[in-house]
């Protein structure tokens, strides 16, 4: 018997059958009297990676954005930050995701704040991108290559798509310590055989390898811990005490399912006992 792609595993993750139908509840929750939904609505729903919304903003900065561009958001999820850069940097944003549902998610939240006409999603693997070659001027990922067993073939399908000198930001949940002393589930993966973490050398060895100059990295651990602590009040060591009061319960449970405050408290202790840390790297298409 023939052993299912990896790529079938992290659909199984994040698919859920009944994602829209949540979000509209936990938004209605949230804001149930507001008719006319904007993007600053949808942040506590739609960005969940670590940092959520401020570290989209961090990013961002990065990318070097003019009016105009052509960007690329590989791994795009339910849309948030491709969004964000649609609206605040007046760019043309093309998210593709593996997860159909999140695409189609992806729509719909874009549609209902009025932004179809800049920010576009496709189904695909962005291990092998339909489209032809120089098609971006930038493109970046934030929390994909966990999922992404062939990193370079990814960096390198990447590459063939962006302009000459092109920027690209990867910002991803690299491996820091020993694999086996990692607690799932996290929100990327249930269990470790669907996760394909890597060491921060084994990226910058990939991405040099398919053309990439590395212009700057970013350990961001220490604020990376913060925000999932702001975000859901996971206690590393109590990962079935509930989210603090104040916190969005709506942000962790909705995308991630029932149970997402795990997944947090997973990740956060992975992160104090120096197994994982969220790491941004700045790299140039040479």
């Amino acid at each position: 018997m023939s052993t299912p792609p990896a790529s079938d595993a992290v659909t199984r993750h994040y698919r859920q059958g009944d994602l829209r139908r949540k979000i509209d509840e936990a938004l209605g929750r949230l804001y149930p009297d507001q008719n006319l939904l904007t993007t600053d609505h949808l942040r506590a729903v739609d960005e969940f990676h670590i940092g959520g919304h401020a570290a989209t903003r961090q990013i961002a900065e990065h990318l070097e954005l003019q009016p105009g561009l052509r960007v690329l958001d590989v791994g795009s999820g339910l849309g948030g930050p491709a969004r964000h850069l649609a609206q605040q940097a007046d760019v043309d944003v093309t998210g593709v995701d593996l997860t159909a549902e999140y695409v189609a998610v992806a729509r719909w939240l874009t549609d209902r704040v009025g932004l179809s006409d800049r920010a576009h999603f496709l189904q695909g693997d962005v291990s092998a991108l339909p489209f032809p070659g120089a098609s971006f001027d930038r493109a970046w990922m934030l929390h994909v290559g966990m999922n992404v067993k062939d990193k370079s073939r990814l960096f390198t399908e990447i590459g063939r798509v962006l302009t000459d000198d092109g920027l690209f930001i990867v910002y991803d949940v690299m491996l820091t310590g020993d694999p086996s002393l990692v607690s799932y589930p996290v929100p990327w993966a249930s269990e470790p055989g669907h996760s394909f973490l890597a060491r921060a050398e084994e990226y910058r060895s990939l991405l040099r390898g398919a053309g990439f100059e590395i212009v700057a990295e970013h350990d961001r651990r220490g604020q990376g811990v913060q925000s999932l602590r702001d975000l859901s009040g996971a206690d590393a060591h109590h990962p079935d005490r509930a989210p603090a009061p104040g916190g969005l319960p709506a942000s962790v449970n909705v995308a991630m399912g029932s149970d997402g405050p795990i997944k947090i408290a997973n990740v956060v202790q992975n992160m104090e006992q120096g197994l994982l840390a969220p790491t941004e790297m700045v790299c140039r298409l040479r």
